[in-house]
């Protein structure tokens, strides 16, 4: 019978091989199976625990992210003793499997990206920016990302832009990605703080300022609070919406229901009296005043606020029981000499 050498098997060897190492004080390393990996480089304690004083080698690139490698026992058995590592294959199944984690690329990262750049081509430092529906390649999530903006277009007039994004991390190829959407321009407005209900005299305090997208923004608005304080709303005004120019009316000089100063100042007389307006009236306009005592009515001629003098030719109309307030008044006429008092009455 032929006896085998010492060491034919492999398995006998490295049995062999370990219980040496044992007695030398020294431990057989083992292997890892599963490693997921947290940079961008395989060491050879990503392989074997107690790797010895070259545990911290680097023996090659990781795979890229969202990807793996297995390691198969023979290249295993190479490393091992190239690197000086206690360690045999028990079988051809012994391997290692090495993973690198994953991560999708956050939108918010590539707007944060393309700030800077839109804001040179004219959109602004803090436009608003939607991007469309993008899909991007796995980045790794143990590196720091470096996104570069390669080439944007910007039109202006519609807000549309496009890009090309160029991003590396440590241990990663570089990639690029194309992406479109929208930048508005911001910009400060004078909304309503409340709602304004319409016929109401704005405010300082019925304005607030507030940091709107310019397509959001009506295209004839108020820009300055100064604009719209004192003017009369046509429409009520919503609370957080700018005010179009067009809903604001200056308010009537002479405003119904209030009491009227009433100038005749014509040959011979010149009196002011006291009425109350039944019409609203700006300067310039013909509006009717009332006499509370007597109800006499005559048309007057806005002349400024709370004031109108009365037109002439304009005759006082004297309801039935009032006619003896009037006497004389036909005759004569409002521009007679000897009048002393007109029909609306009040103090000269």
């Amino acid at each position: 019978m032929r006896i085998p050498p010492p060491f034919s098997s492999p398995r006998l060897a490295f049995l062999l091989l370990a219980a040496l190492l044992a007695a030398q004080g020294t431990e057989a390393a083992s292997l890892r199976d599963l490693v997921v990996l947290s940079g961008p480089m395989v060491r050879l304690s990503d392989l074997f625990d107690d790797a010895g004083p070259n545990a911290e080698r680097v023996i090659g690139p990781a795979p890229q992210p969202g990807g793996r490698i297995t390691v198969p026992a023979h290249q295993l058995a190479a490393i091992a003793r190239q690197f000086g590592v206690a360690w045999q294959p028990a079988s051809d199944d012994d391997q290692v499997v090495l993973e690198r984690p994953a991560r999708s690329l956050a939108r918010g990262e590539i707007i944060a990206a393309l700030r800077a750049a839109l804001a040179d081509a004219g959109a602004g430092p803090d436009c608003a920016i939607a991007l469309n529906s993008v899909v991007t390649p796995p980045v790794a999530a143990d590196g720091a990302l470096r996104p570069t903006v390669e080439q944007i277009d910007f039109d202006a007039a519609s807000s549309h832009f496009t890009a090309m994004l160029g991003f590396t991390a440590p241990g990663m190829k570089p990639r690029y990605i194309n992406v479109s959407g929208h930048a508005w321009p911001m910009v400060d407005v004078p909304v309503a703080a409340l709602p304004i209900a319409a016929g109401s005299r704005i405010q300082t305090g019925d304005l607030r300022i507030e940091h709107m997208r310019r397509d959001q923004i009506p295209g004839d608005t108020v820009q300055d609070p100064r604009e719209a304080e004192g003017m009369m709303l046509r429409h009520a005004a919503i609370a957080g919406r700018p005010i179009p120019r067009a809903d604001l009316a200056r308010p009537p000089l002479v405003q119904r229901g209030l009491p009227v100063r009433v100038t005749l100042d014509q040959p011979g007389i010149s009196m002011v009296v006291q009425g109350q307006a039944l019409q609203d009236g700006m300067l310039g306009a013909v509006v009717r005043v009332i006499n509370p005592l007597s109800h006499a009515v005559v048309d007057a001629e806005v002349t400024g606020p709370q004031a109108a003098r009365v037109m002439p030719g304009s005759l006082p109309e004297v309801p039935p029981s009032a006619n003896g307030l009037s006497g004389g008044m036909t005759g004569g006429g409002m521009m007679g000499a000897g009048m002393v008092s007109l029909p609306l009455g009040g103090q000269p």
